[in-house]
Order: C-alpha cells, then structure tokens, then sequence
C-alpha cells in the first residue's frame, strides 16, 4: 500500500483537532499530501462565512503542518467531504469522532456513519487525544476468512507498520435466537459454537499466516461481534481496531457493514473502516 493523499474532515472542534494531528501525522509517515477540508452549511449568513476562514486558518496553523492544502467549502456536510475525497482520489479519509458542534457533534449518528458507509476509500475515525509523536501502539484487526477482510488487515497493517497486530474473529452461530424459540437449549448453542470455531479456526489461521509481516497474535473466540470486538479491543488495550466493510453477498454486506457501525459507535479506540 501506498499511502498518497490524506484528506481530513474538520468542524474546528478539539475532538477534530486531534484528527487533524492524527492526519498529520500519518502523512508525514507515509510520504503522503495532506488535506485539511471545512465545510460550512449553506444557511451560514456572510459574516459569519468571514470569520468561519480566519478560525479555520487558525485552526490548520495550530494542528497542521504550513505545508497543508486547505480547502473550504459551503454545501451538505456529508456529501461534500465525499465529494472532495472523490475529487482528490484520497487514499484515506479522517474524522474526528468527538466534536463540540457541526457535523462532528453528531459523528456518532449521522455524519461519519454516513460518510464510512459511502466512502470508497478507507475511513479513519478518530476518537483519542493525539500528540505529535505518537504511533499506533496496539492494533486489533477484526476478520471474517473472506479476501476483503484479508485487504482491509493489509491496509490496516501498512498503515501501522510499527504496531503490535492482533487477528480477532468473533465467531456466531446465525439465527441463535430462532433456535432458542425452537427450543434448542443453551449446551446445544454451546456446542454449535464450539463446532463453528473449529471450523473457522484454521482459516482464519491461514489468513493470518498470508498477513506480511505476520500478526503478533490470533484470537479466535464465541460472540456476537458487535459486543465482542469492543471488548476484546479493549481487553488488548488496542488504540485502534480495523474492520472491512462490503463482502461478496447482499448478506455479507448488510452484516459486515452492521459490525463496522457498532464497532464505530461502541469502541473507545480510534475506528478504521476499510471498504
């Protein structure tokens, strides 16, 4: 992976502050351009449009190095920081996840779940403070056995080449709760799971072993991932959980997309979400 241009999203909140740094400092690692994008709605009167530039600037001079591009634009939030990542063929796209107003205050429910669930290119949401110098420290991959879980680890590998990368799959048996109706008991839904995760186990081994550098750990347990991936990211201490998004079926794609979006509204790590 070659990391070419970053574009980050900013409402000139702190929480956006730290995405901007955190931008930044991915770029100045990877080589890469670095794009500081505002967006003002169309209902903001002139004069306030006026002082919106000079906080702006402000804004990029205190989180972004002099080298920036920056750009401000007027129009709906989420379709224009899409828009400007299209424009520009972004390799990735940040956000903050904590705002004090603007699109960042309501990241959580609208803005950044609608912006990582029609991005094309890889979406970083960024929910911990950021200082100058700090790397990812402990990254959690989250996995299914499919090619795109195996591009979404890759990307989030290369994008963290010195962090410590831990391979998870949560394993479930579909429709748990249709079966407890029929009156399949709880040991019977145990061994079902443990059945899935020996099945599952040697290929998400296997995934794990085409990972280049190879993962420092593998975690293969029972769960529902969208209860799961939080806590073991958790339990790791992960500062930052990679998870793909979009698989070969309807199916793939409705129940990948739904772990991205819980692990994005529940984890309190940084959030990667990889198309």
């Amino acid at each position: 992976m070659r990391l070419r241009r970053v574009l980050v999203a900013t409402d000139l909140s702190e929480g956006a502050g730290a995405a901007v740094r955190r931008a930044a400092n991915l770029a100045a690692a990877h080589g890469a351009e670095l794009t500081v994008l505002s967006v003002l709605p169309p209902s903001l009167a002139q004069d306030l449009s006026t002082f919106a530039g000079h906080a702006f600037a402000d804004h990029v001079a205190t989180h972004a190095p002099a080298s920036a591009d920056i750009r401000l634009r007027t129009g709906p939030v989420a379709g224009t920081i899409l828009a400007e990542a299209a424009d520009l063929a972004a390799d990735l796209l940040v956000l903050g996840a904590n705002g004090d107003r603007g699109f960042a205050g309501a990241v959580v429910g609208h803005t950044t779940a609608n912006v990582a669930h029609a991005s094309v290119c890889p979406v970083l949401v960024v929910r911990t403070p950021v200082n100058d110098a700090t790397d990812y420290a402990t990254v959690l991959l989250a996995v299914d056995d499919s090619d795109e879980a195996r591009r979404a680890a890759e990307f989030g590998m290369a994008l963290t080449p010195s962090a410590v990368h831990i391979v998870a799959h949560v394993s479930v048996v579909i429709g748990e709760h249709l079966l407890r109706l029929r009156g399949l008991g709880e040991s019977d839904i145990d061994d079902l799971r443990e059945a899935s995760l020996a099945e599952i186990r040697p290929r998400i081994e296997a995934l794990a072993a085409r990972l280049d550098p190879r993962p420092d750990t593998v975690v293969v347990g029972p769960g529902t991932p969208q209860r799961a991936l939080p806590e073991l990211a958790s339990r790791y201490l992960a500062d930052l959980v990679v998870t793909g998004t979009g698989s070969s079926t309807r199916f793939e794609r409705v129940l990948l997309g739904g772990v991205a979006q819980s692990v994005l509204r529940h984890a309190h790590s940084d959030v990667l979400i990889v198309r």
